[in-house]
């Protein structure tokens, strides 16, 4: 059973321009944050080219990104729960601007994976300090929508750091991208610590007593979490390790696109994603009353597995649309987050939010570096590109139908 939720607890009434520019703080880290995760889909061929990297090295040096990211969360929720969405990630972009640097002037595999931890770091804040202001500052009917907004933003992102973002390296180069970046995350650093109120801080020290003491290893323990883990970082992992790299080589080594026609599918994948995100932004609310946050959530897993799974056999334009279903599919799977976060206390929300995100990265990390070592390994033992993506891609789509399995027998077993 859930821990007990916070409904009668009243959170603060925020204004409607205070709430808009609360949002556009928010909203433009995440933006940041979004495009620098997926960015070496479409820089991978320079970064390759200047770098001499293998697949596995190209593989470790986006995942990079999520082994800090991933490693952050569990202090990070502390922080969150104890100091408040502002000071945190006014912070944390700090370090993430300094990362970006860093890939500016990185002329070596080890310093520019050191670039990238500091990116992800830096970044480990942009999702999770929003859902835990939301969570604690917004009535419950709005806190799906808001996060489903947040995400508009985080794809526009997605979208600016994929054909604008390789013709902008084809001219200057890929590090012109990070110097950019490095230096709107500084902006963007002082804007949340100027402009973001401490509302969050406020409803912790007016919170139950004994609620904000839910200890981290009491969450681990739980069977909701134990449900999930597996679902979050397998299924939402494994997705985000596709579309943040994987999607730009296999595009180029399967179907034989160029780099830039294989920038420009992202960019139409990323739009996709975006639409998905703005028609669930409107859609959310009468489909929680329906059918509830959860059961569209499993619909969205299963339609993005299902994709995975089959393009391990397809080809041509088949291929292309079946990119664009995953991209359609992914914005139903993020209300499975809101929906966790209502099972358990508002004092929790910010260990709660980070250590889910913990397990998508984690399992990101692991999925998107392994993809590479086993593409790299079939290559070697003879198959072709081609068939190695395919046996790769298929053994993930059975993984996640797993996952997904394992989450729905243990819900029905309660």
């Amino acid at each position: 059973m859930p821990m007990s939720s916070d409904n009668d607890t009243r959170p603060p009434q925020i204004g409607g321009r205070q709430s808009l520019l609360i949002f556009a703080c928010f909203a433009a880290a995440y933006f940041f944050s979004y495009g620098l995760r997926s960015v070496n889909a479409a820089l991978a061929p320079f970064i390759t080219q200047d770098l001499s990297l293998s697949k596995s090295q190209l593989g470790w040096l986006s995942s990079a990104f999520f082994v800090s990211l991933a490693a952050m969360q569990a202090p990070l929720g502390v922080w969150l729960d104890r100091y408040g969405a502002r000071r945190v990630e006014a912070c944390l972009l700090a370090v993430a601007a300094l990362g970006s640097f860093v890939m500016v002037w990185a002329g070596s595999f080890a310093v520019t994976s050191a670039g990238r931890i500091l990116i992800g770091a830096g970044v480990a804040a942009s999702l999770m300090a929003p859902f835990s202001y939301f969570r604690r500052c917004y009535p419950v009917e709005r806190q799906a929508q808001l996060g489903l907004w947040l995400l508009v933003a985080g794809t526009g992102g997605a979208v600016f750091f994929t054909s604008p973002a390789a013709a902008l390296a084809g001219h200057f180069g890929w590090r012109s991208v990070h110097l950019l970046s490095g230096l709107s995350l500084a902006v963007v650093a002082v804007l949340l610590w100027r402009v973001v109120p401490d509302h969050d801080v406020s409803v912790l020290g007016s919170g139950r007593p004994g609620a904000a003491q839910v200890s981290l290893w009491g969450l681990l323990r739980h069977p909701e979490i134990l449900r999930v883990m597996p679902l979050s970082a397998i299924g939402q992992g494994g997705i985000i390790a596709l579309q943040t790299l994987w999607a730009g080589p296999w595009m180029t080594d399967v179907l034989g696109m160029s780099p830039a026609g294989s920038a420009s599918m992202l960019l139409v994948m990323m739009l996709v994603m975006t639409l998905g995100y703005v028609v669930m932004g409107f859609a959310s609310p009468p489909l929680q009353r329906r059918f509830g946050l959860l059961n569209v959530a499993l619909a969205g897993y299963l339609c993005c597995f299902a994709v995975i799974f089959l393009l391990a056999f397809a080809g041509g334009p088949l291929a292309a649309l079946l990119w664009l279903a995953m991209a359609a599919g992914v914005a139903p799977i993020m209300l499975m987050q809101p929906y966790l976060s209502t099972q358990f206390p508002r004092e929790a929300a910010g260990r709660l939010v980070t250590l889910y995100n913990m397990f998508v990265f984690v399992g990101a990390f692991v999925i998107q570096w392994g993809i590479g070592v086993v593409v790299d390994g079939l290559t070697q033992a003879g198959l072709g590109r081609g068939a190695a993506f395919a046996v790769t891609f298929a053994g993930l789509g059975v993984l996640q139908m797993a996952s997904l399995g394992w989450f729905v027998r243990g819900r029905r077993a309660d």
